[in-house]
């Protein structure tokens, strides 16, 4: 009988420590799944978040590219206007160049006044002390000349009324270029 119990301690004993290690291989199986079931929940909902977070920086991505061509398409605009500006005011200059200020000197009326008289056109200039001047100074437009445009009988007698405002004796230069005609008809 000795024997026979022994046998069943025996198998008592690796029954009960292969319950234990039965139990202990469950356990740790649990805890792993249970585990990995957390880490998969979180994976994938981090995978979740990042999707949302690539499809809205999809999203800008295309909102400013738009922006941007929108930006490209109004750059190009105001670089044409700016060439047409510019153009405009280099016809401008040219016209200034080319044409005689759009003012005119004249005396008062007297009974001699004609308003169908010729107007003579003369370059007034004056270039002391201005060659130290800003470039954009008003006063610079004296050293290139300023054109007066004065009525008169005679380019001796407009002449003359010019002299009254810008005589030589306070350093102006007046130079004589050309008459116009005011195309009206003298009555007889």
């Amino acid at each position: 009988m000795f024997d026979f119990f022994n046998f069943d301690m025996m198998s008592l004993t690796y029954i009960l420590v292969l319950s234990a290690n039965l139990a202990l291989i469950l356990l740790i199986g649990n805890l792993t799944y249970e585990r990995a079931r957390d880490a998969w929940h979180s994976v994938s909902g981090r995978a979740n978040s990042l999707q949302t977070n690539l499809t809205d920086l999809q999203s800008s991505a295309e909102v400013a590219e738009r922006q941007s061509v929108e930006a490209d398409q109004n750059i190009d605009a105001a670089l044409k206007k700016l060439a047409a500006m510019e153009d405009e005011l280099e016809q401008l200059k040219k016209r200034h160049e080319e044409e005689p200020l759009p003012f005119v000197y004249r005396t008062t009326p007297t009974e001699n006044f004609d308003p169908g008289g010729t107007i003579w056109e003369f370059l007034v200039q004056h270039d002391e002390g201005l060659q130290e001047v800003d470039a954009h100074h008003p006063a610079r437009q004296w050293v290139n000349g300023r054109h007066y445009l004065v009525q008169g009988a005679t380019q001796k007698a407009a002449l003359r009324q010019l002299e009254r405002h810008v005589p030589e004796s306070a350093g102006f230069r007046i130079t004589p270029l050309r008459h116009h005609d005011t195309g009206f008809a003298k009555a007889g």
